[in-house]
C-alpha cells in the first residue's frame, strides 16, 4: 500500500463459529411422576385420593442447539476522515429442540426432539465521516441493517394461532385470512363464499383461496412478518465556539404491524367504541378505514390482513443542544468547565401505523402505556 495516500486503512475478515443452547426448561431429558393435582387424584373407597402419574415422555437422546455462524466483513478508512464498516453474515440454528407430534394413544405428552432448523442471512453496514469546516467541526455515523430469517425445517410440525412457525417463512409469522377489503354491496355478498355470522355491506371480505365456496380454516395462509426487515440509525453531531449539537435518528425500514380485540374492533366481547372507530363504513363513506358498525360481529374479529399495518417508521430518538463557557469567563469563580444543555427524547415520529399506537410494539391489543416525551435540562460543572 506504499504510496496510496487515500487509504489509510484496510482490512479484510472472516470468522465462524459455533454456539449451544438448552434453554427450554429444566431436565427434558428425564421422566418425572406428578404427584397430586388434576389428572393424577382418583376416588379410592368413595374418598378422594392423591395420586401419582407419568404424564410426559422424555427423551435421554437429546442434545443442545447448535446455532453455526459465519460473517465476512471488510473495514476501511479513507484520507483519515472516513470509516467504512461492512460485514455478511449467515447464521444457521439446526437441532432445534421441538415437541413433535406422536400418536395420542400413547396417553402422555410429547418429548422434545432435536427437529427444527432456521436460518438467518443478512448484512450490517456503518459510515461514520468526521470533519471541519473554518471553526465548525461536525460528524456523521450512519448504519443499516438488512435481515431475512427463514424457517427451514419443523419436521411438518403445523401450529396456527395468530402467530406461527411456518416452513418457508419467518419465525412468529401473521396467520389467518386475507382480506379483499369491505363488502360494498349486499349483492356483493350474496354472491361471495359463505362467511362467519350475519354478513352484510361493509364487513370484511375474505379471500376463498382453495375456491370451495366458504371460507374456513383451509382458506388460512401467512400473510405478513413482525420481524424488522430494515433497520436503520444515524447520528449527527456539530460544535462551533462552544455550542454543540447533536441529534440521533432511528426507524425500521420494512415491517408488519398487527392491532386486534379492543385495539381496533369496535364493541369487542361487549366493549365500547373508540375515537378512530368514527371512520366506518357507510354508504356515504366507501373508503372507510373500519368496518361498519356491529355489535359483537364475529367475522370482522377474524384474523386477517385487514389488520395488518405497515409498521415502518423513523424517529427523532434524542436531541441536545448545549454550550460551554470558555476557561476566561471561568476563571475567577475557579471553574475548570461549566456547560448547560436541554435536550429531548422521543421527539417526533414518521410512520403509517395506527395512528396513537406505537410501531415498536406492533403486535398487540394496544394494552400498552405508550411512550412518552421528555425534556430534560442540565448543568455539568467540573471545580
Amino acid at each position: 500500500m506504499e504510496g496510496v495516500d487515500v487509504v489509510d486503512q484496510l482490512k479484510l475478515r472472516a470468522s465462524w463459529g459455533q454456539l449451544g443452547n438448552q434453554n427450554i426448561g429444566l431436565y427434558p431429558y428425564a421422566s418425572f411422576m406428578v404427584i397430586g393435582g388434576d389428572g393424577q387424584d382418583y376416588v379410592f373407597n368413595n374418598a378422594h385420593s392423591p395420586g401419582a402419574a407419568l404424564n410426559s415422555m422424555a427423551n435421554s437422546d437429546i442434545r443442545w442447539e447448535t446455532s453455526e455462524s459465519t460473517d465476512v466483513g471488510l473495514e476501511f478508512n479513507l484520507w483519515g476522515k472516513l470509516d467504512v464498516s461492512f460485514d455478511y453474515y449467515y447464521r444457521l440454528t439446526k437441532d432445534i429442540l421441538l415437541p413433535l407430534n406422536i400418536p395420542l394413544t400413547l396417553g402422555l405428552g410429547a418429548p422434545y426432539q432435536n427437529a427444527g432448523t432456521v436460518e438467518n442471512r443478512g448484512y450490517d453496514i456503518m459510515v461514520n465521516y468526521r470533519n471541519r469546516v473554518g471553526e465548525v467541526n461536525y460528524g456523521v455515523m450512519v448504519n443499516f441493517s438488512d435481515v431475512k430469517n427463514n424457517i427451514v425445517d419443523m419436521k411438518g410440525i403445523e401450529n396456527t394461532g395468530r402467530t406461527v412457525n411456518r416452513e418457508g417463512s419467518p419465525i412468529g409469522s401473521f396467520f389467518g385470512y386475507v382480506a379483499d377489503g369491505l363488502f360494498q354491496s349486499q349483492e356483493e355478498v350474496d354472491a361471495h363464499a359463505t362467511q362467519f355470522g350475519n354478513v352484510g355491506p361493509g364487513d370484511i371480505k375474505y379471500r376463498d383461496l382453495n375456491d370451495d365456496g366458504m371460507i374456513n380454516d383451509q382458506d388460512q395462509t401467512v400473510f405478513g412478518s413482525p420481524i424488522p426487515r430494515y433497520t436503520f440509525g444515524a447520528r449527527l453531531n456539530a460544535d462551533y465556539k462552544g455550542i454543540d449539537i447533536s441529534l440521533f435518528l432511528q426507524g425500521v425500514g420494512k415491517a408488519d404491524g398487527y392491532l386486534y380485540a379492543q385495539g381496533v374492533m369496535p364493541f369487542f366481547l361487549g366493549g365500547t367504541v373508540q375515537q378512530q372507530h368514527k371512520d366506518r363504513w357507510t354508504p356515504d363513506n366507501r373508503e372507510a378505514s373500519y368496518p361498519r358498525l356491529a355489535w359483537n360481529q364475529t367475522n370482522n374479529e377474524q384474523t386477517s390482513s385487514f389488520w395488518m399495518k405497515n409498521a415502518a417508521y423513523l424517529r427523532l430518538q434524542n436531541l441536545q443542544i448545549g454550550y460551554t463557557f470558555p476557561r476566561s469567563m471561568l476563571e475567577s469563580i475557579k471553574l475548570q468547565n461549566l456547560r448547560i444543555y436541554v435536550s429531548g427524547r422521543n421527539l417526533l415520529t414518521f410512520d403509517n401505523f395506527y395512528e396513537g399506537y406505537d410501531p415498536e410494539a406492533p403486535v398487540s391489543n394496544g394494552g400498552w402505556y405508550p411512550q412518552m416525551t421528555t425534556y430534560t435540562m442540565g448543568l455539568n460543572v467540573n471545580f
